[in-house]
């Protein structure tokens, strides 16, 4: 019966927050272990956030190639290609030819061909009567209404091309160039 009395004693001591068995209720963790858990937890979100700066002052210091010289996927080099211009040779003077309709066209025309092709260029030079009488007989085979289409001049630009290139021996025209162009009627 004493050992009965002694559970019954314990069991109230219990109920009305006393010692049970020798721990506390209401505590699950010592203060001091929540204090060092606080702490590690601190020093990970400091170390996280080092991790994450220096990341990206290595990828901003290097110019966007992730540190390692190597260009990163994705990223595109906006910088301008560099442009080579053709050389040109102008012909000297304007073509004023008449069409198969009566009217007069004007073309001032420059030729161009690939920088520093000296061979290329003295034949343009040497053979620009040939060239002027391809341009002529070209634009005499026109009437006006050849010119009402918007693509005309790059039309006329394939056609004299094909003819002038035919002729040549050391290189190609690449482009011509008008410099003014008038239709002009009767």
């Amino acid at each position: 019966m004493s050992d009965e009395k002694s559970d019954n004693l314990d069991m109230e001591q219990s109920d009305d927050g006393g010692v049970s068995s020798g721990s506390k209720k209401g505590s699950f963790l010592n203060p001091f272990i929540i204090k060092v858990l606080s702490g590690v937890a601190a020093i990970i979100g400091i170390v996280v956030l080092v991790v994450i700066v220096s990341l990206l002052t290595i990828r901003c210091s290097s110019g966007g190639t992730g540190g390692a010289g190597r260009p990163d996927d994705g990223i595109v080099d906006i910088r301008r290609q560099k442009v080579t211009h053709p050389e040109t040779l102008p012909l000297d003077k304007p073509f004023r030819q008449q069409l198969k309709d009566g009217k007069m066209i004007q073309l001032d025309i420059a030729l161009g061909f690939k920088p520093k092709n000296k061979k290329l260029q003295a034949e343009l030079t040497q053979n620009i009567p040939q060239i002027r009488d391809i341009i002529i007989k070209t634009l005499s085979r026109l009437d006006s209404d050849y010119f009402k289409d918007e693509d005309s001049l790059d039309k006329l630009q394939e056609d004299l091309l094909k003819q002038l290139n035919r002729m040549l021996n050391d290189g190609e025209v690449e482009r011509i160039f008008f410099k003014e162009y008038t239709l002009m009627g009767n």
